[in-house]
């Protein structure tokens, strides 16, 4: 296991991360009266937001590089009696080798992760109608931060989905409408056409 994948295991084993297995306000709602169906949660952790989205009927793909993340979330699936509804997967995000198969889903979420070459495949991935959510670092000059690999530049969430040609429903970039976050957050919900 690399050192990355590791320290993740390290803060999940703490209860670090966990959020009272509570997702983020954007998911729900991003997905209010939309019929469930297929969704990826990428990046899933501990699992808040594949379990809110299988507690309302979504089949989940929820896939992340830490097994004790993992493992919390299929505990707490269980707890909830939606573990049928949720295919776990442990996957590195960030190899070479990782791919999302073409028109596959209804939603793809996520919450704050980036790896950039992620976007193409995010972007193939998403099924003719369906949507993509997520809630992501932002650099805040304000505050005289360096650029940062793992922080999107300001606009830069939003310039990429609107360079997709879909319909954004919402787009916020600020103070990360979370408690507990430092850096200030870019949200999206587009839908592809």
């Amino acid at each position: 296991m690399n050192e990355r994948l590791r320290k993740w295991d390290e803060r999940f084993a703490r209860g670090n991360e966990i959020h009272g297995f509570a997702p983020s306000a954007l998911l729900p709602d991003a997905v209010r009266g939309v019929t469930p169906g297929l969704a990826l949660d990428l990046a899933c952790g501990a699992g808040r937001h594949a379990l809110f989205l299988a507690g309302q009927g979504w089949r989940v793909r929820a896939l992340d590089g830490s097994r004790v993340g993992i493992d919390h979330m299929m505990d707490e699936a269980r707890r909830r009696g939606v573990e049928g509804r949720i295919d776990a997967g442990l996957r590195d995000l960030e190899s070479d080798s990782f791919t999302l198969e073409a028109d596959a889903f209804d939603l793809v979420c996520d919450f704050y992760f980036l790896h950039r070459p992620l976007f193409a495949q995010i972007r193939r991935a998403v099924r003719p109608g369906g949507l993509f959510v997520a809630a992501i670092h932002v650099e805040d000059a304000g505050r005289g931060e360096a650029p940062h690999p793992f922080l999107l530049a300001p606009g830069e969430l939003r310039a990429l989905v609107d360079g997709w040609g879909w319909d954004v429903v919402h787009a916020r970039e600020g103070v990360s409408s979370e408690t507990g976050h430092r850096h200030a957050t870019a949200e999206i919900v587009a839908r592809k056409g």
